[in-house]
């Protein structure tokens, strides 16, 4: 699921969907990505080197900015302390600067402070259905636990999501396997005036993963 979500992301980048800057909208700042339950961080850390490889320059009222300041943010929460500690050395390795890692529960450190300022945001959440029981620990079974259809944490998550996403420009890409009843899931997204559509699918070993791409319905 891993590979299948920065497979996604580079053909979002190379394709101009995801931007170092929101050319539409140059008073904005630049690029905000929160990835939730983000695990070892990879796909972010993939993103932020994209990122810096298609870097665009600043517009002009922001060419005397503290380069710092001018360059995507990238926030990372985990439940897990162990999960983030192996984020950031990650990050750090990979000379990712502007990098933020949060241990809470979903985005719940994340509001307000992100709230309508986010770019670009990933979730690969424990979609497995299991026993409800096995949800919400703090171990590596949070990984994958997901409850009943594989959607416990993932629907809790969605009105989160809907809370962070910069409007109307904002994207997240979500990943579901089948047994998640998708089409139940746009349903839930719509409730918040974003539309789920599936970006990439592929077959690993007995299931098939999807990429959901989210956006506002009322995006340009």
């Amino acid at each position: 699921d891993t590979y299948l979500l920065i497979d996604a992301l580079l053909y979002e980048v190379q394709s101009g969907f995801i931007r170092t800057q929101d050319r539409t909208d140059t008073s904005s700042s630049n690029c905000v990505s929160v990835e939730l339950g983000c695990g070892t961080g990879v796909p972010t850390i993939y993103l932020a080197s994209l990122l810096l490889e298609h870097k665009e320059p600043p517009p002009p009222q922001q060419q005397g900015d503290n380069l710092a300041s001018s360059s995507p943010l990238h926030v990372v929460t985990d439940i897990n302390p162990a999960a983030l500690r192996v984020a950031k050395q990650t990050a750090k390795v990979n000379g990712i600067e502007r990098f933020e890692a949060v241990q809470c529960d979903l985005a719940s450190s994340l509001l307000p402070r992100f709230e309508g300022k986010v770019d670009v945001l990933l979730f690969n959440p424990p979609y497995v259905p299991t026993p409800d029981e096995e949800v919400g620990s703090n171990g590596i079974e949070a990984s994958w636990a997901g409850g009943k259809n594989g959607r416990i944490v993932v629907d809790r998550a969605i009105p989160q999501m809907a809370q962070l996403l910069r409007r109307p420009t904002g994207v997240g890409y979500l990943i579901t396997v089948d047994d998640n009843i998708p089409e139940e899931l746009a349903a839930l997204f719509q409730e918040h005036d974003l539309s789920m559509v599936p970006l990439m699918r592929r077959k690993a070993s007995n299931e098939y993963l999807s990429v959901q791409k989210i956006s506002w319905i009322d995006a340009s």
